[in-house]
């Protein structure tokens, strides 16, 4: 058995390190296309009509968007003319080479023998073309260039409107005038530049769309609280009181996202490790004492999170209050003061956020006190518990 069970393609060394590896495989294959099938001759060139799953079957190693993108690249060098529309599976594909095919003699030069003088020259003069020479010569693109209608219709069986085709035009001639580069063919060029313009703008909107401005009933998904908790070992509890002031930030500046959770993730992560140093500081149970102040790095951490300093300050008489009467020793004040605040916090802007939409006006506290709630719900606050 061959370890070869069908025919190899035959590819020149030389000319894949002209024109790239792909190139030269796609060229040969078309080249073997033309050599099974019928051509019809037009203007000077060989036209072949190929079924677009046929040239996808004798490729199988390629996609129908890798053979577009070579056939361009083939029609941008030169060496291939394309008819219609870029290649699609759905369609024929309508190539022919850039090679000037030799026209068939008069019928008066058939009827008479030429003399050898006259044979002469009409032979000098055979090679000239007009038609032909257009193709192959390369030239800069002028200020006032436009696409043809057919190069506006091929964008269109693309996808891309009319309206974004001719928004790209003085930007497109602006930047190859600059750089004065000659090309065979620029509505090939014009073609792939503003189909890929496109496939951006198109990914930049669907992105747009997805992203949303932070609730106030926003939660992180369960897989961001695995991050946090299971995988991170972050204390759930410390991850819940962290979500008010999560949201009050970013509701705040406005901003739109469609990474909420990777934000909320990092900002976690960040607050963490300031808390979990200080708890490594703090390991032995006390009592509280009367002139008990919280450690400048708690205002770091409430820095952090965009509460007042000023704030916290104005609470520590309450704090040391309760405890003070509570007795209870705990093995770190600092952490203890730390999720108090954070609690306070997120609850005094709750209360400031509906004094204002009753009509009422923000900031009626003069003396900056929070608690307005009952007893009861102070003492089974969980942000107490250690």
């Amino acid at each position: 058995m061959s370890l070869i069970p069908e025919k190899p393609i035959v590819i020149s060394p030389t000319l894949a390190a002209t024109i790239g590896l792909e190139e030269t495989v796609l060229l040969q294959l078309l080249q073997e296309c033309r050599s099974h099938g019928s051509a019809q001759q037009s203007q000077g060139y060989d036209w072949i009509n190929l079924s677009g799953e046929k040239l996808l079957s004798l490729a199988p190693f390629w996609r129908e968007d890798d053979i577009r993108r070579l056939s361009m690249g083939l029609h941008e060098k030169g060496l291939l003319l394309i008819g219609g529309a870029p290649f699609s599976a759905q369609q024929d594909f309508r190539f022919a080479f850039n090679e000037a095919v030799a026209a068939t003699a008069a019928p008066s030069t058939r009827a008479a023998k030429p003399s050898s003088q006259s044979s002469s020259q009409s032979s000098s003069q055979a090679p000239v073309q007009t038609p032909n020479t257009a193709p192959n010569s390369a030239k800069t693109i002028g200020t006032s260039w436009q696409p043809s209608q057919d190069a506006v219709r091929q964008l269109s069986q693309l996808g891309v409107t009319q309206t974004f085709a001719e928004q790209q035009i003085p930007q497109f001639v602006a930047y190859w005038r600059d750089r004065n580069v000659p090309r065979h063919s620029w509505e090939s060029k014009f073609i792939k530049e503003v189909w890929r313009q496109w496939q951006q703008a198109e990914a930049t909107s669907h992105r747009r769309r997805q992203e949303v401005a932070v609730s106030s009933e926003w939660r992180p998904s369960n897989d961001a609280m695995q991050i946090l908790v299971r995988q991170g070992g972050i204390n759930a509890n410390f991850v819940e009181d962290a979500i008010p002031e999560f949201i009050l930030y970013w509701r705040d500046r406005g901003d739109l996202s469609s990474t909420w959770d990777s934000k909320f993730i990092q900002h976690i992560r960040r607050q963490w490790q300031f808390y979990s140093g200080m708890m490594e500081q703090d390991s032995m149970p006390r009592a509280i004492t009367a002139n008990w102040q919280p450690k400048e790095s708690v205002y770091d951490v409430l820095q952090m999170a965009n509460i007042n300093r000023q704030f916290a300050q104005q609470i520590i008489p309450e704090f040391v209050l309760y405890w003070q009467e509570n007795g209870s020793p705990q093995c770190s004040w600092t952490t203890k003061f730390l999720q108090y605040v954070k609690r306070q916090w997120a609850r005094h802007n709750q209360t400031q956020s509906t004094d204002t939409a009753d009509g009422k006006q923000q900031g009626s506290n003069p003396k900056g006190r929070i608690r307005d709630r009952s007893i009861i719900d102070a003492v089974s606050d969980r942000s107490w518990a250690s």
